[in-house]
């Protein structure tokens, strides 16, 4: 295929996917095994217990008693438990398949989420939703000819009332390697990859636990290794936060106390490794064992993704749990859902903002990918505050980022938070 019938297909791709914005659709049971349209996305939880909540803080190593102490949260301004912002990731799928262009060397990632919340989700919530299409954009067009696609989809969440919970705006990156770099320019055959650098040993700093220098993490296949020290600052970090000494909680932040460019406490994660993951996926639900596994991976002959060991086929989202499975699909190593560390960021505004402050908007963009192995500080400021003169609500706009070891930012935000006013 010469590139420019690679372009024309891509080109046709990008006008018949939009030929139907506006397309909208039910959001279907994740757990249907019939014929059902699965262009919508899929439902994880259709109700929400105290048990989804507490299970999806414990994902995130969030210890506010909000979340999983009736007694403290009866004194609080709901008179009750809430969910922490972003559970709507633990209700439905924000990672959105379709179709792709006709051409080799197509790959899909996590573009990020725009997270529009307007009430907040409480125990024995029942859920309905529905998507609709945004269409297909181009990002990028790189001088090597490769190309950047990004597909949106609008989900819209609604409780048993009636009353509109939360809007999504999710956003899948599409990547278009040129066949020059597919090694398909007249011929099927594809070029060899390069030779990884298995097997070596680095260690790196970064933020909170050192200075951002180090090696890159996606030139190594094997996990990073951290001096004692490094090791040592995470710990008290995450002592800090266990304790809660970044989190304002029952003590209200008034929006008339906060100033621009006033720094949140960072909060470090990490090294994140199988048991992080396993909690998410605990917490969603989101993968499937056996029979039901087997539904899904019995097409995907052509996907490559065979276990190196057992020569059994593997399920895509093997590559957020496993090294090998990723390797599979050429990656380093296992890669973090997108979605977790989006909620790394949404519990950084949380903290700081207390009970009594409400996240209105969370709008992420995942940059680059954050893998097992690394470590991760969440840090941000605020970037300005403004007071709606109809209705007295105050709001405060803070700059949101998820930061590697290396000093790479991997996830970045724009975070709207409504504060009480000392005048209510």
């Amino acid at each position: 295929m010469d590139i420019r019938e690679w372009n024309e297909r891509i080109d046709s791709f990008i006008k018949e996917e939009n030929s139907v914005i506006g397309r909208t659709v039910p959001v279907y049971r994740i757990y249907c095994q019939d014929g059902t349209d699965r262009s919508g996305g899929g439902f994880y939880n259709e109700m929400v217990t105290a048990d989804t909540i507490g299970r999806f803080a414990r994902a995130l190593g969030d210890s506010n008693p909000l979340y999983s102490d009736p007694m403290y949260a009866k004194e609080g301004i709901y008179g009750g438990i809430v969910a922490p912002p972003l559970l709507e990731c633990c209700i439905c799928s924000t990672f959105i398949g379709g179709r792709m262009p006709r051409v080799r060397g197509i790959s899909v990632y996590d573009g990020g989420t725009k997270w529009e919340r307007f009430v907040p989700i409480r125990p024995g919530d029942f859920f309905t939703a529905q998507t609709e299409y945004l269409g297909v954009g181009e990002v990028k067009r790189e001088e090597a000819g490769s190309r950047l696609l990004l597909r949106s989809h609008e989900i819209r969440l609604t409780n048993q009332t009636g009353a509109l919970v939360s809007r999504l705006t999710a956003r899948s990156l599409i990547t278009c390697a040129s066949p020059e770099k597919t090694g398909d320019v007249g011929s099927a055959v594809k070029k060899p990859a390069p030779e990884s650098s298995a097997g070596k040993k680095h260690e790196t700093t970064g933020s909170v636990i050192g200075n951002n220098a180090g090696p890159v993490p996606h030139l190594f296949s094997t996990r990073p290794h951290y001096s004692q020290e490094q090791l040592e600052a995470v710990g008290r970090n995450l002592d800090a936060q266990l304790r809660g000494d970044f989190r304002r909680g029952s003590d209200p932040r008034y929006w008339e106390d906060v100033q621009a460019g006033e720094a949140l406490p960072e909060e470090v994660v990490g090294p994140y490794d199988e048991s992080d993951g396993s909690a998410l996926m605990a917490a969603i639900g989101a993968a499937n064992a056996f029979a039901t596994k087997w539904a899904a991976v019995r097409y995907r002959k052509g996907s490559g993704l065979i276990d190196p060991e057992t020569g059994a086929r593997r399920h895509p989202i093997d590559r957020h749990m496993s090294d090998a499975a990723a390797r599979a699909q050429g990656l380093p190593r296992a890669v973090v859902s997108g979605v977790h560390s989006q909620a790394l960021l949404a519990k950084l505004a949380g903290d700081w903002m207390g009970d009594a402050g409400f996240l209105c908007s969370l709008d992420c963009r995942c940059r680059r990918p954050l893998y097992f192995g690394d470590l991760s500080t969440q840090r941000g400021y605020v970037t300005g505050k403004s007071r709606n003169e109809k209705t007295g609500d105050c709001y405060v706009n803070l700059r949101l980022e998820g930061v590697r070891q290396d000093g790479i930012v991997h996830t970045e935000a724009e975070a709207v938070v409504r504060l009480p006013s000392r005048t209510e």
